[in-house]
């Protein structure tokens, strides 16, 4: 198999934009430039760096992965189907940087399979060179890596090859817009170029075994997703309308069993900067009051003293809007509800409160676009809404 399986070492989930979900269905034939190649008179390949081609653009892959494999049972035969399976890899940077090999493990059909990959870049040319061996054969594509560079987050690699006795040219795709669910994928093409027949996709996710690096990584707020405006009425209210696509459904996703990673702020509204992480559990009951409630019971250990929480989340049919009510074992006082409303998978939900006798405005936001780990957050503002302090998050993770 050669190359083509050229670096079955890796990528990405999760997780969506060029980045496939595993039951998303791909296009096997497509149009596709040659980037930063060209096909000579002679049917040679000639293969030009990119401007921004560097010997860190490969960095993002040290470490080790999970992976997901999902390729075309037989290729160029017009076949449409897909062998899925899992595997994991381990990828080490060496010559100073200048070099990656990774080893990758998987079982297909029941038979352990086993490739190394070895990287290496040329400074002078500032092209990457990729080479493949795997169990079946013991031998490296010495004379025909495939070869190219890095476009951005994009890297496409080529070759000539030849396949069932057809002359080809085979394409790999590397795709770290989110390097931590990297995707490599591979195309053949048996006109030169012209056309392409994807065969073969890997969604890769960084395994991190160091609790604290795990939770740094996980527990951060997106400052990219803004806080919807606030609106007051003349009483000085809130003023809050549902989305267009606000629904009695928005919070299904979450019956179950979670593990919950948190990080709060030690003290708030304070100028502090001083992080506590804690664990829980959360158990979402599901739908309630005909499908417009949702209830769940959260448990954790604070101080070494037990601690509950009871969530009630009620959807208003006439305003389309959620009301989220709270309440503590630590006072047995029914919080006030944050109110509103989800839009494409981000919740955002106000209400107005006091904290150490300030008042304040408060927002929960819930992120539900990776549904296997959605996002809860927290913040608060002395201002009606021109600043905020994030103070609280957590991220779930399914246990039943």
């Amino acid at each position: 198999m050669k190359h083509y399986n050229t670096y079955i070492a890796v990528i990405f989930s999760l997780i969506l934009p060029a980045i496939f979900t595993q039951s998303s269905a791909q296009s096997i034939i497509t149009k596709e430039d040659l980037v930063n190649a060209t096909i000579e008179a002679d049917g040679k390949l000639r293969i030009i760096p990119s401007e921004t081609s560097s010997k860190n653009d490969f960095d993002f892959f040290e470490g080790n992965w999970k992976i997901h494999n999902k390729k075309l049972k037989t290729r160029l035969n017009n076949s449409t189907e897909w062998i899925e399976y899992d595997g994991t890899n381990k990828d080490k940077k060496i010559l100073n940087g200048l070099g990656h090999t990774n080893n990758n493990r998987s079982v297909i059909d029941g038979k352990p399979y086993e490739g190394i990959g070895l990287t290496l870049f040329n400074p002078k040319t500032r092209l990457w060179s990729i080479y493949w061996a795997s169990s079946k054969n013991g031998i490296l594509d010495r004379d025909n890596p495939v070869v190219g560079s890095f476009e951005g987050n994009i890297g496409t690699f080529y070759a000539r090859e030849t396949f069932n006795g057809k002359p080809i040219i085979v394409m790999a795709r590397w795709d770290k817009t989110d390097p931590d669910k990297a995707i490599w994928s591979q195309a053949f093409s048996e006109d030169n170029g012209k056309t392409w027949e994807w065969n073969w996709y890997m969604y890769e996710n960084r395994i991190i075994e160091n609790e604290k690096e795990l939770r740094e990584k996980l527990l951060t707020f997106d400052t990219k997703i803004p806080i919807p405006d606030l609106s007051f009425d003349k009483n000085g209210e809130l003023v809050i309308k549902a989305s267009e696509t606000s629904s009695h459904d928005d919070f299904d996703v979450l019956t179950g069993k979670w593990k919950m990673y948190h990080k709060k702020l030690k003290s708030r509204l304070s100028n502090n900067n001083e992080w506590i992480y804690l664990e829980s559990v959360d158990v979402n009951y599901g739908t309630i009051l005909q499908g417009i409630g949702n209830t769940d019971l959260y448990r954790a250990t604070f101080d070494d003293k037990p601690f509950e929480g009871f969530t009630l989340r009620l959807f208003n049919p006439e305003t389309k809007l959620w009301s989220l009510y709270w309440v503590a074992s630590d006072s047995g006082v029914l919080d006030p509800p944050v109110v509103g409303s989800f839009d494409n998978d981000i919740g955002h939900f106000f209400g107005k409160d006091t904290f150490n006798g300030k008042d304040i405005v408060m927002v929960f936001r819930w992120d539900m676009r990776d549904r296997q780990h959605p996002v809860w957050s927290q913040a608060f503002s002395e201002d009606n809404g021109k600043t905020w302090e994030w103070n609280w998050i957590n991220v779930s993770y399914k246990m039943e």
